[in-house]
């Protein structure tokens, strides 16, 4: 067809937003808004795959801050671990929570790793590591620093970054080669998380953290933790913590009436790092069970940031 022909047919073009006209239809009783043009939310890109292991694709959603003209040019990195149980994920659990975080301008990358019964320890640690190489490799296409990044994550997350940034390079919790791109994690912000899980039902609980189908069982290859104390404590951060290997700033909140994983898992691991003198703040978050808003409360949010930018700030 000849659109030539079509009558009032108006050919397109490719205009800029600065050509294009603006429309000046008015209506009568028609209302006018002018509130700002400039970007003020952070944008969310979902299910990006990063890796196939053990035949399953695995993903993460990214959360990137508000590009405004006055943006600079990258932000630092959170690779967040949404815990499970070390179960499979529901990935977006924290994501309004993670979408205030990103405004305050970090890139936010949520990892999918893979879940017991059928992939038990390590495997969830190597993901994350995978998950930060792949972010690291495509830190351009996401505004990310790749020089300024950091683990947070909560509960059984909460002992994936944490156990990570323990054996940061280590072979054994690495799929990739660690010699050729080793990580530096500028810290580890710990919300709730198990440390030695063998301790777990020797303090109160609601749950079996023990028998072999209990989810901590299942994590650890579908066994009674008690038969396999050995195995057990290799998945213990702890067993990691020396004073010779320099570890980055640690950041531990836990509420002191978590019914899942008891307080005294935080203890632990604040207490192993204090005595062997590594940097770690420690907020016992007054009367919260597990996962509550509390820990995304804007004054509890405040000393997670002034703790992440002095981190940053120290590299």
């Amino acid at each position: 067809m000849d659109f030539d022909q079509v009558p009032d047919y108006v050919s397109p073009q490719d205009y800029s937003y600065d050509s294009f006209p603006p429309a000046t239809d008015a209506p009568i009783d028609m209302k006018t808004l002018t509130p700002s043009l400039t970007p003020s939310y952070p944008t969310v890109t979902l299910n990006i795959p990063y890796a196939i292991k053990s035949d399953k694709t695995l993903h993460f959603h990214v959360i990137t801050p508000p590009i405004t003209p006055d943006s600079p040019s990258s932000f630092p990195l959170i690779m967040w671990v949404q815990g499970s149980a070390f179960h499979k994920q529901s990935l977006g659990n924290h994501m309004a929570h993670l979408i205030e975080v990103a405004k305050h301008g970090y890139v936010v990358a949520m990892v999918e790793y893979r879940w017991a019964p059928d992939d038990p320890f390590p495997a969830q640690i190597k993901d994350l590591k995978t998950a930060t190489r792949f972010m690291l490799q495509h830190a351009s296409e996401y505004h990310v620093d790749p020089n300024r990044y950091l683990a947070w994550g909560d509960s059984s997350g909460g002992h994936t970054v944490t156990t990570a940034v323990v054996t940061s390079n280590m072979k054994q919790f690495n799929d990739e080669d660690a010699s050729i791109f080793p990580l530096h994690y500028a810290a580890c912000v710990d919300y709730y998380g198990p440390t030695d899980i063998s301790r777990m039902n020797k303090v109160p609980s609601t749950q079996d953290h023990v028998t072999a189908h209990s989810l901590e069982g299942e994590f650890f290859g579908t066994q009674n933790l008690y038969d396999v104390p050995k195995l057990v404590q290799t998945g213990n951060p702890i067993t990691y913590i020396t004073d010779s290997a320099k570890l980055p700033p640690f950041l531990i909140m836990h509420g002191n009436k978590d019914r899942l994983v008891p307080f005294e898992q935080s203890v632990l691991l604040y207490q192993a790092l204090k005595q062997h003198h590594q940097f770690v703040d420690f907020y016992k978050i007054d009367n919260s069970d597990h996962g509550t808003d509390a820990f995304f409360d804007p004054a509890v949010l405040k000393v997670t940031f002034a703790f992440i930018q002095k981190a940053l700030n120290s590299l």
